[in-house]
């Protein structure tokens, strides 16, 4: 079984072309406070989530974390091993934010203005973000998000809050040479929310990584989802 965990404002519906082209045994899951799943304050800290997960899915899984749910993903595969037999990270960085030791993140500016116009209007300021994740021209990609978050369920305005923060605040860089499960990064060619350096970066650090540029945007598996779906079913099928 492969577990998807999805990214910032969006719920487990974004995975569905994805889950029809893998045509394997899948489970996507709501982050709290997105989709159907319930929040409270300081559900989206990942160590916290991961030990979450790690309890309600104690044995060996595969996991996919795409973004936020990245994070969510990597700290599952460090903190607890025995829950994570292969590990599928998409356009995902331990660390969001430029800093003088990661040139990779995104200029710290950007998040504060996303948080700033969060406050002021959270429904735009969502579309704007789902703009820049399907990539430049992709007017119909975003028509097919928004209409599957309001299938599955909008994400809660505080649920958003704290996930912009996570985003803003998390480094999990000291927790990847922990990740010794066999993990296979993904990462679009014109990603504009994490660089593609971030992602092999990332990948040069854990042990058993290898890293596949595939498809544009910050969500490659929406505009190359054959691709990625192959990439994927290949990686999960080579067992030892």
């Amino acid at each position: 079984m492969l577990r998807l965990l999805h990214g910032w404002g969006l719920n487990r519906r974004v995975f569905a072309g994805l889950e029809r082209a893998l045509a394997l045994p899948c489970q996507s899951l709501d982050l709290p406070g997105h989709g159907e799943a319930p929040y409270e304050p300081g559900a989206l800290d990942p160590e916290r989530l991961a030990a979450q997960l790690a309890a309600r899915y104690p044995s060996a899984q595969d996991w996919l974390g795409w973004s936020l749910g990245g994070l969510i993903a990597l700290a599952l595969a460090a903190r607890h091993p025995h829950c994570v037999s292969r590990l599928i990270l998409v356009a995902a960085t331990p660390r969001f934010v430029r800093a003088p030791d990661w040139p990779h993140g995104t200029d710290p500016g950007v998040f504060a203005a996303f948080a700033a116009q969060l406050a002021v209007d959270h429904e735009s300021t969502l579309r704007r973000f789902l703009t820049l994740q399907a990539g430049p021209g992709a007017r119909a990609e975003v028509r097919a998000l928004m209409a599957d978050l309001a299938a599955g369920g909008a994400p809660q305005k505080a649920a958003l809050t704290e996930g912009l923060r996570v985003l803003q605040e998390s480094d999990l860089r000291a927790l990847l040479p922990a990740v010794r499960a066999p993990t296979l990064v993904l990462h679009g060619s014109a990603d504009t929310i994490v660089s593609i350096e971030a992602a092999r970066a990332a990948a040069s650090l854990m042990p058993a990584a290898r890293f596949y540029e595939t498809g544009h945007s910050h969500a490659p598996f929406l505009n190359a989802p054959d691709e990625c779906a192959a990439l994927i079913r290949n990686f999960l099928h080579e067992r030892s």
